[in-house]
């Protein structure tokens, strides 16, 4: 039933006193303030990390620079009587006649709050952080007590000031509503208008964000991948030697590129045809049950760590598998870890595949079966066709995350401390991310060459620039190929 503000209402919605707000709300909101305060010293540190060099660091601590960044935004919010995390909950702090409290009011009653729940504790116990969390839980016992004699829910700081945390507000009034009248009934009030303008921002910057963090690694891995190539030790030639020794200044880079594309291919000869299969078996065979069964399984699968399918690889697929078939291979080889990479990668593509299957409409295959066609005909000949995006998406992502996996192959294939050219998957060998594990893997790996550690950077370049392509291959081949019903 489609309602509006009442008129006679809305005129008095900013002196109306509000309902009290629950305590275990204030709770969750003290939790959402100390999130919020951990994720600004985090970028605070993550924006120092990447300018020190070029203007030094800040001087003050992190934790310092957060709280001044908090209280600033704190009290912007004040003059609304709330703070930044109520503007969120859509809570205020009210006086005993159902006005706002105003900024003075608010300084005050957060600065109490301030030396009641975080800087007694902090400085009176050594830094204890779990004090924090006494005194919190003794405040909240405090509430209710009062809220139980009559007094109100009420904490120490609002007994001081004489407010108290109620629902509604400026970011949260909930008016009562009336029948509509014309047009501009059907506009929203100027607090809910206002509140949701401030949850378009606060995901914008959330959004830019990551978009931020994003660029300040890509420009850092960049910047030391440039300081690699125009080091004066550094040469053209040294791509071309007879291996990868960093520490010896030999950066063969036909080393790495011939692994990375053996135990992509041999992981995609495994992920590709039981992945599509298990997508095939359960969007066209599997019942319900079998479904809520055997999905999770799958998926489960790819939240294995990495680290134990290395070991798997060495201790399960190198004997059982391997040793039976090659009699000659070695415990580790660019095989093995070709084969633990791949089962690794079948969930990805299964998963996605599966999704994909799953999307094409349910009268295409009604449509085949009214023709006389059978299931094997129609999931081959009617939903493979149509779900040929996905399924190519599918592939190229499970691509992405063979070039990209590290512990398998650093664990599997043997060559975590260099390695000579070698064109054959049943010997050791090593690729693009585990020759970065490898190199970042202590003081003793980066000995040697002055430029040894820098070569970390220019792979992680040449990694990024081969995902990215795949990632705009991907979104290439959806997009052309992507049926529309």
């Amino acid at each position: 039933m489609a309602t509006t503000i009442d008129r006679a209402t809305s005129s008095t919605l900013l002196t109306a006193s509000g309902r009290p707000f629950p305590l275990w709300r204030r709770g969750v909101t003290m939790m959402i303030e100390g999130v919020l305060y951990l994720l600004v010293a985090l970028l605070v540190a993550i924006i120092e990390y990447f300018v020190a060099g070029p203007i030094g660091d800040f001087g003050l601590s992190n934790w310092w620079i957060a709280a001044i960044i908090f209280a600033a935004f704190e009290g912007y919010c004040w003059p609304s009587g709330q703070t930044a995390v109520m503007r969120l909950m859509g809570s205020s702090v009210q006086l005993g006649d159902g006005s706002f409290a105003g900024p003075l009011r608010m300084a005050v009653r957060q600065l109490i709050r301030f030396l009641i729940v975080y800087a007694a504790p902090l400085w009176a116990f050594d830094f204890n952080v779990w004090r924090i969390v006494v005194i919190a839980v003794a405040v909240a016992v405090m509430i209710e007590a009062l809220d139980r004699a009559g007094v109100g829910a009420k904490a120490p700081w609002d007994l001081f000031v004489g407010s108290a945390v109620v629902e509604g507000g400026i970011a949260g009034v909930s008016p009562d509503l009336g029948p509509i009248r014309s047009i501009a009934d059907l506009r929203l009030a100027p607090g809910r208008a206002a509140q949701n303008e401030r949850a378009r921002k606060a995901m914008f910057a959330a959004g830019l964000s990551s978009v931020v963090v994003s660029a300040l690694i890509v420009l850092n891995i960049f910047t030391e991948a440039w300081v690699f190539v125009s080091d004066q030790e550094f040469s053209w030639g040294l791509l071309t030697d007879v291996g990868w020794f960093p520490r010896r200044g030999q950066f063969d880079l036909s080393t790495l590129f011939v692994g990375t594309l053996w135990v992509t291919v041999i992981a995609m000869v495994v992920a590709g045809p039981v992945g599509i299969g298990v997508a095939f078996y359960l969007s066209e065979y599997a019942g319900d049950r079998t479904q809520r069964i055997v999905k999770p399984l799958i998926e489960t699968l790819a939240s294995i760590p990495s680290v134990v399918l290395g070991l798997f690889a060495i201790s399960f697929i190198f004997p059982k598998i391997l040793q039976p078939i090659f009699a000659d291979i070695g415990i580790f080889s660019l095989l093995a870890a070709g084969l633990g990479v791949g089962v690794l990668t079948v969930p990805i593509v299964a998963s996605i595949s599966e999704d994909a299957m799953r999307a094409v409409p349910g009268e295409l295959r009604e449509a085949s079966y009214g023709l006389g066609a059978r299931k094997a005909t129609t999931a081959l000949r009617v939903v493979f066709p149509a779900a040929i995006s996905g399924i190519s998406a599918a592939l190229i992502v499970g691509v992405s995350r063979a070039i990209g996996e590290t512990m398998v192959v650093f664990i599997a294939a043997g060559g975590s401390g260099g390695a000579l050219f070698e064109s054959d998957p049943t010997e050791p060998g090593q690729t693009l991310t585990a020759a970065m594990a490898s190199v970042g893997a202590g003081t003793d790996s980066v000995a040697g060459s002055g430029i040894a550690f820098q070569s970390l950077y220019f792979l992680g370049a040449l990694l990024f620039l081969a995902t990215l392509l795949l990632n705009v291959v991907s979104d290439f081949i959806v997009r052309r190929f992507r049926q529309v019903y």
